[in-house]
């Protein structure tokens, strides 16, 4: 009896002791953020931080920003969408992200706001009685590193 409560309490010390290492070594993989003004995942990163490092803006230029472009999502679909809500994605110089109301997943220029390409099923009935009608929040990247890239849609 004596052995087995010695085990146990060592196994329970060296749980504690991993997650221990394994939390303080998070905020240092966190850190990190977007990189190269990319957000390729929904948090921004792999660590979700939805940080990016940029700092062209700044307190001392922040009010002269102006609108670069606006992308309208009117023809996405057979109403206006007016709660549009997105977390887009920006990958080698292209934002990706849901729109319009039959949930369409658009490519826009990130430099131009220009439609690259836009693609939708047809969800028939399906989507007619879909309890979440609209464009959908989110997308997912993957890419193998070379010339195979792709997105998917969490609608």
């Amino acid at each position: 009896m004596y052995r087995m409560r010695v085990k146990r309490i060592f196994f329970a010390a060296a749980s504690v002791g991993a997650s221990l290492a394994i939390a303080s070594a998070a905020p240092l993989l966190a850190q990190s953020g977007a990189k190269g003004g990319e957000w390729r995942s929904y948090g921004g990163d792999l660590g979700h931080t939805r940080y990016s490092p940029l700092d062209q803006i700044n307190a001392s230029n922040f009010g002269k920003l102006e609108i670069a472009w606006r992308f309208k999502t009117d023809s996405l679909g057979p109403r206006p969408e007016y709660q549009f809500e997105s977390t887009p994605l920006m990958i080698k110089g292209v934002v990706y992200s849901t729109a319009g109301s039959r949930r369409a997943v658009i490519a826009l220029d990130a430099a131009t706001g220009e439609m690259l390409w836009m693609h939708s099923e047809n969800e028939g009935a399906r989507g007619a009685a879909a309890p979440r009608q609209l464009s959908g929040r989110g997308l997912a990247y993957w890419s193998d590193g070379g010339n195979d890239d792709r997105t998917a849609s969490s609608i």
